[in-house]
């Protein structure tokens, strides 16, 4: 599968792709800014990937222009919602406006394919800038679900609707 908009193209993760995103997943860059830190084995990636294999899942990997540049996801899918989570494959692609075209690219898919009402996420407080994208995207913090390590989001298809209409529009043209 694959998703081309916003001069980004997505493409479903396969069996092919384990070992480059593993290889990113367990780099300093990308595991310092997540929630579930220890080292992916190989035995470990496979048995993760046999299980998300399915159309409860959907990862993919971010193209911009002919270069991979990080993984997009939504999990777990059930009664019209999923956990969506993001991350960049390297440093380089930070204060760029990749971050957005990924977002973007995937939240459309995922409303308007997948018809999913909402989407949640986890983000770690000392993550500011997955905090400030979480937020100019239209999410909004679950209070009764954040602690004072994580921070649970909810984006809803009408709040990302309104909220990254101008964004959309200038980055479709």
């Amino acid at each position: 599968m694959e998703i081309s908009k916003y001069n980004i193209t997505l493409h479903r993760a396969d069996a092919g792709n384990l070992e480059l995103l593993r290889n990113w997943r367990n780099s300093e860059y990308v595991n310092s800014r997540m929630i579930y830190t220890e080292f992916i084995t190989e035995e470990m990636q496979k048995k993760w990937f046999e299980s998300i294999n399915n159309d409860k899942n959907y990862y993919f990997i971010a193209d911009y222009n002919n270069e991979k540049v990080g993984v997009i996801h939504v999990k777990n899918i059930k009664n019209n919602a999923g956990e969506g989570g993001i991350y960049l494959a390297s440093e380089k692609y930070e204060n760029t406006d990749i971050v957005a075209r990924m977002v973007l690219c995937f939240n459309d898919f995922i409303f308007d394919e997948l018809k999913l009402d909402h989407i949640y996420s986890q983000v770690r407080r000392d993550n500011k800038k997955a905090i400030t994208s979480s937020i100019g995207q239209g999410c909004v913090e679950n209070e009764e679900k954040s602690t004072k390590d994580v921070i649970w989001f909810i984006l809803k298809s009408e709040n990302y609707l309104n909220k990254t209409k101008r964004i959309r529009e200038i980055l479709n043209k």
